[in-house]
């Protein structure tokens, strides 16, 4: 094998590979031939932080170039030592400039490092979603390093992804997650800039599924006991699924619920954002139907103001799959989730010139990014016991409506499954 070394300077001290060093050394770094006497590689050594902040010496090994050059000239050992030389000077920067550590990592390290540190603070819905975000860009970054990870390995996933046939709004997502990660690598020095935005497929924005008024209606009659009333807070609060489940007894009241937890995956937590820590008035017809199922609740010695058999709060998925999925179905109303309520409650609430600003509180949302809506304009109570009352009165009108007897005479008969109305 052909070797070509410039003198590596004073001797580094030889503590084994990955311990601590005493000191640091001037890097001089050395070339070489592979086995073939094919390529040019280099060799150095590089001082880097762990996790912990402490100092490693790492010994690195890079391709340089091929022996052969395009013009079928052999490229000398002067020449392989100038191409190493910008990687020797990047470490011998760091002796004399302290101040300026290099930190390295592989994104699969790293990442361990972003989970524990960054992504254990976020919700735990978030952190699911996340972590399954993760492992997709841990299995396309692998081992490669953090500092050399750049744009084009970037804009390479994203072809994949959509070679893959993958939603554009499921890449768009997974850059975002990547953005977080680097965001936190770059405070912790481990890259020394982030990598500018690649260009991400069009993201169509797909109409979201929501009840009428008509349809909200044949749901509430169709169902009684704990579903109906389950359905009718849901439509006139608009209260997100979790949040449903998480109410306790002690939440409600005849005229009016508290919103300060939610239910994930089981498991009680803080609501979505601090807005949804919210109190909302509700109206008298769905105060009497609340009433009923505090008191059916306390026969059974439970706390949540709807519960499994065991006291736990409801399993909003199974819910939806044993309950509303097949009672949509018999009522020959398009499938839609929970939220669809949500987006029932806003419009209702709209269609009833219920002030913007009453809406935003009941709803629980986020600052809007309007100064006047978030700032300037505040709701007072009497206008959300007034929009309460509003959209429980056009609630209560549809149920009672002529065009529902109909449906409840077929239940009545049978039509409807007893499983289904329960």
């Amino acid at each position: 094998m052909s070797v070509a070394t410039a003198n590596i300077g004073p001797a580094i001290d030889s503590t084994a590979k990955g311990e601590t060093v005493a000191r640091r050394r001037y890097q001089r770094g050395s070339v070489f031939q592979n086995r073939a006497k094919t390529v040019w590689l280099g060799a150095y050594s590089e001082y880097v932080l762990d996790s912990d902040g402490v100092e490693k010496r790492k010994r690195k090994s890079i391709v340089l170039g091929p022996v052969r050059k395009p013009d079928g000239e052999e490229m000398r050992k002067r020449e392989a030592l100038r191409l190493l030389q910008p990687y020797l000077d990047r470490v011998n920067s760091s002796i004399s400039a302290p101040s300026r550590e290099h930190k390295s990592a592989t994104f699969e390290a790293f990442l361990k490092i972003w989970e524990r540190d960054y992504l254990s603070l976020s919700k735990p819905s978030t952190q699911s979603t996340m972590r399954g975000q993760a492992k997709r860009l841990k299995a396309f970054f692998g081992s490669k390093e953090l500092r050399q990870i750049g744009a084009a390995d970037v804009q390479r996933l994203v072809a994949k992804m959509e070679a893959d046939e993958y939603e554009p709004k499921t890449t768009r997502n997974l850059w975002a997650t990547l953005r977080l990660i680097l965001d936190a690598a770059l405070a912790q020095g481990f890259v020394d800039r982030l990598i500018p935005k690649p260009k991400l497929p069009r993201a169509s924005k797909k109409k979201p599924r929501y009840f009428r008024l008509a349809d909200v209606a044949k749901i509430i009659a169709a169902s009684h006991s704990e579903s109906r009333v389950f359905y009718w807070l849901a439509a006139e609060t608009g209260l997100r699924a979790g949040e449903l489940a998480a109410l306790t007894i002690a939440d409600v009241s005849a005229t009016s619920i508290t919103v300060n937890q939610a239910v994930w995956n089981g498991k009680v937590s803080t609501p979505k954002t601090e807005n949804a820590l919210r109190t909302l008035a509700v109206s008298a017809h769905l105060g009497t139907l609340l009433t009923e199922q505090v008191e059916r609740q306390k026969s059974k010695r439970h706390n949540f103001l709807f519960s499994s058999s065991t006291g736990t709060p409801w399993d909003i998925n199974l819910f939806r799959k044993r309950k509303m999925q097949p009672l949509l179905c018999s009522l020959e109303i398009q499938q839609a989730g929970l939220h669809a309520f949500r987006h029932f409650n806003a419009s209702l609430l709209d269609s009833l010139r219920v002030p913007l600003k009453t809406i935003q509180e009941r709803l629980g949302h986020a600052l809007s990014g309007s100064l006047t809506l978030d700032v300037y304009t505040h709701a007072e109570w009497p206008e959300n016991v007034e929009g309460a009352k509003r959209a429980g009165d056009a609630i209560q009108k549809a149920v009672d409506s002529d065009g529902l007897t109909t449906i409840q005479m077929k239940k009545a008969s049978g039509g409807v499954p007893e499983a289904l109305a329960a």
